[in-house]
């Protein structure tokens, strides 16, 4: 079946074609620059004040300096370094993604290869993943996932190499550093150093001393640099990534919304976006997709078990040892999204951005295991090429609905660096003012990309109920909120982009509108453009 067996050179031509692709795509979504949101303005906010000498942090409307909120250090820290250099950090992100997303889908490709010798397994893992249209968006964003995901999978695929050659220290050493590099990109991808873990601990011949002593020293490389930071960070602030513990009566409340988040998440791997909101076939059918899913899988594994005993297929086949890699990385990830959204706020957002590099291992771990079923078959050509077939239409469906995304990204561009906010009337009314007016805004971090300058933020907007009774913005709590205070007494501007519709929706819903007519009633309007306005307080 495999016509391209025995041709390395082949296979890997066409593995690099598909980088290639990949590097292609993403340009292309990120032709007006990455996209820039909240997150990323706070990564390269922190990496320009660090590189000036203030430190890593965000540069508060008062002038004191709040260390990197929310987040570990590594990926500010090294667009830190091009900044030294004098370099554009947009450019720097949307090219280090571009790199990220290349490298990615290579060492996928080359490490299913190597592992399997399967030309077309491998060819064809590597393209889900170059023209998947969950990781393209991901990847357009400036963010940390695609730094964090390399280096993860990096060192996973490195510590596959120790566990196959463990006279090999080395290894072992350059995985740590890896999976401690992606945990210090994000607390989630503690899971990729857990996972290595597992393999050493478990799936190892060595004796049970070695097999401890080694888990230990790469517990303690991989660990130190994020025990030092959360030292670090905890002296200076009291917290960790400034969030709080849940109490046990909020806990209960997360239980009840984790699954409804997690299964609409995971229905946009199968489905159009467009899908989810408005089917083109009865909706409580897109209900079934995400259960119908997990049985399919249950199903391939059960299949795949029965196949492999009936066959009786040496267990020394290199590829369960990165099987075993890749489902230990996936329950640990899972259960680390799920206890850290049970347990503190500001909750993190259950959405495909965050289950990125859990989908990777699931498509890596899904064409693994249909390769397995289908060299299970000898002799049955016409079910290998139902499999072949399958993945093949799979390609096809996933690189159609990349198109599109990609078409609209090259178009429209992505949060601050698109055409719409760079071209925003109210940015450029912003910019006349005095850079000694103190500004509050609705849209904080967009003020900060756009114009360099800190705001103070409207709360409102980030609180978890309503408000009891309506008042025009300055007649509310002046002792807990200082830009409040600060624009009742004519000394701030409040400036409202129309984005506070939907800010405000999710706690008035249907008095949304009532509620923004509310705020500004009185308070004298100094400028209305297409996008917001700017407002002050009577005198």
């Amino acid at each position: 079946m495999d016509f391209l067996r025995n041709k390395p050179a082949i296979t890997h031509r066409l593995i690099e074609l598909t980088v290639l692709l990949s590097i292609i795509l993403l340009a292309l979504a990120t032709r007006w620059g990455p996209g820039v949101g909240g997150d990323a303005t706070i990564y390269m906010s922190s990496a320009t004040n660090l590189a000036r000498g203030h430190g890593l942090g965000l540069i508060e409307p008062g002038g004191s300096l709040r260390l990197l909120p929310y987040f570990p250090p590594f990926l500010s820290l090294l667009l830190s370094l091009f900044g030294l250099l004098g370099l554009d950090l947009v450019v720097t992100i949307r090219w280090l993604n571009i790199l990220c997303f290349g490298g990615l889908v290579y060492l996928i490709g080359m490490v299913t290869y190597r592992q399997t010798k399967w030309s077309l397994f491998s060819i064809l893992t590597a393209l889900i993943v170059a023209v998947c249209p969950i990781l393209i968006p991901v990847y357009s964003w400036a963010m940390s996932e695609p730094l964090s995901a390399i280096s993860g999978f990096s060192g996973l695929a490195i510590l596959l190499a120790y566990l196959q050659h463990p006279e090999k220290k080395s290894f072992l050493f350059w995985s740590a550093v890896l999976c401690g590099l992606s945990f210090l990109t994000r607390y989630s991808a503690l899971a990729f150093m857990l996972a290595a873990l597992t393999g050493i601990l478990f799936f190892t011949e060595s004796p049970i001393k070695k097999r401890l002593i080694d888990g230990f020293v790469y517990g303690v490389i991989a660990s130190v640099p994020m025990v030092l930071w959360l030292v670090y960070d905890v002296l200076n602030t009291a917290t960790v990534a400034s969030r709080r513990v849940l109490s046990p009566e909020e806990v209960t409340g997360r239980l009840v919304s984790f699954w409804p988040l997690l299964r609409d998440a995971v229905l946009i791997w199968f489905i159009p976006e467009s899908w989810f909101y408005a089917p083109v076939y009865p909706a409580f059918l897109n209900s079934l997709v995400v259960p119908l899913a997990g049985i399919g899988l249950v199903l391939m594994g059960f299949l795949l078990f029965r196949r492999l005993k009936k066959e009786t297929l040496t267990v020394q086949y290199p590829v369960f040892g990165l099987m075993t890699l890749l489902v230990a990385f996936v329950l640990f990830y899972l259960l680390i999204i799920f206890g850290v959204y049970m347990t503190t706020y500001p909750p993190i957002t259950i959405a495909n951005r965050m289950l990125s590099p859990m989908l990777t291992a699931l498509i890596w771990l899904v064409m693994l295991a249909c390769g397995l079923l289908v060299h299970s078959l000898n002799g049955k050509k016409a079910l290998q090429w139902i499999i072949y077939g399958l993945l093949i239409g799979v390609c096809l469906y996933y690189g159609m609905r990349s198109a599109r995304i990609v078409k609209d990204y090259y178009n429209d561009g992505l949060g601050y660096t698109s055409p719409a906010w760079q071209q925003s009337q109210t940015i450029e009314a912003l910019k006349k003012l005095s850079p000694e007016t103190p500004i509050v805004t609705n849209e904080t971090n967009a003020v900060l990309f756009l114009t360099g300058r800190s705001s103070y933020p409207f709360k409102e907007s980030f609180l978890d109920k309503p408000e009891s009774s309506f008042t025009r913005f300055g007649d509310g709590d002046l002792e807990n909120d200082d830009g409040q205070k600060l624009f009742r007494e004519g000394r701030a501007v409040l400036v409202l982009f129309d984005t506070i519709d939907d800010q405000l929706s999710g706690l008035y819903d249907d008095r949304t509108n009532e509620r923004i007519q509310s705020l500004v009633k009185g308070l004298k309007r100094d400028f209305r453009g297409s996008d917001g306005g700017i407002f002050t307080y009577p005198q």
